[in-house]
Parts: C-alpha cells; sequence; structure tokens
C-alpha cells in the first residue's frame, strides 16, 4: 500500500490526513493484533529525528501495539509534508501528531501539538507514560 493507491489532494491537509488515517487503519502489523476497539498512533517530529507509538484499546485496557514502520501514513517525507500545511502562522509546525481511531464511530481524530504543549507525550524520547495513553481510550472515559 502506498499514499498514491488514494485519491489525494496534496494540497490539502485534510485529504492527506484521509489518506494517511486509511493507511493507519489498514496496517497489517497493528491489524495482527485484534480484536481491539480502537488505537492510538503518537508521531514526533522534530528538525532532526522521528519517532512513532502505537497503542490499541481493548475496552478499558490499553495495551502498547506495533505499527508497520514501512506504513506511507509514517513517510518522514509525508509527515514533513502535513507539518508545512497545518503549520501555525505564530508557531510554525507542530512537534506531535496524536491520531486516534474509534472502531465503534468508524472515526479518526487528529491532534496537533506545539513544543511545550505536548507534555506527556515525548515519543521522540520514547517517554509517553502509560496513564497519559489511557486517557485517549474511549471507554476510559465511559462510565
Amino acid at each position: 500500500m502506498t499514499i498514491s493507491d488514494f485519491t489525494v489532494d496534496m494540497d490539502s491537509a485534510d485529504s492527506v490526513l484521509e489518506a494517511m488515517s486509511e493507511c493507519l487503519r489498514l496496517d497489517e502489523e497493528l491489524n495482527e493484533e485484534k480484536p481491539w476497539d480502537g488505537f492510538v498512533v503518537v508521531t514526533g517530529l522534530n528538525e532532526v529525528q522521528g519517532a512513532s507509538q502505537a497503542w490499541r484499546f481493548v475496552g478499558k485496557e490499553t495495551l502498547p501495539t506495533p505499527v508497520g514502520i514501512r506504513n506511507p501514513a509514517l513517510d518522514p517525507d509525508l509527515l514533513e509534508w502535513l507539518r508545512q500545511l497545518t503549520a501555525d502562522p505564530e508557531r510554525g509546525k507542530w512537534q506531535t501528531w496524536i491520531a486516534r481511531y474509534d472502531l465503534a464511530a468508524d472515526s479518526f481524530d487528529h491532534t496537533f501539538l506545539w513544543p511545550g504543549e505536548d507534555e506527556g507525550f515525548n515519543v521522540l524520547g520514547y517517554d509517553t507514560p502509560m496513564a497519559t495513553i489511557e486517557t485517549l481510550n474511549p471507554a476510559f472515559h465511559a462510565e
């Protein structure tokens, strides 16, 4: 699977995010871990490095999960393009992208965090507390 497998308007952040979301949803490694009720992929980027981590939601349980390193959604050039499309005029490019998928709603939420806003989501340092990720699990809030 490549990003060119989808109809994408490369000048539209929404179109790029839609294609990237589909690539994540169809990821073979992530789908090996089914059943799940959803997942979250957190990607951190700066000028020198990038990193991604993924977790799947199984009811109220939040578990680490693999995501394909060759997944087109995680391609460094595409991520940099997305950063350019979604840059804030005052803050510049974001540092952290949170892509959360909820199977029940069959929908993605996308959150962008700029330096200083991404406390608890330090995937660049592989120091993301599980408690932070658990708050993203839709079942965590259902009571």
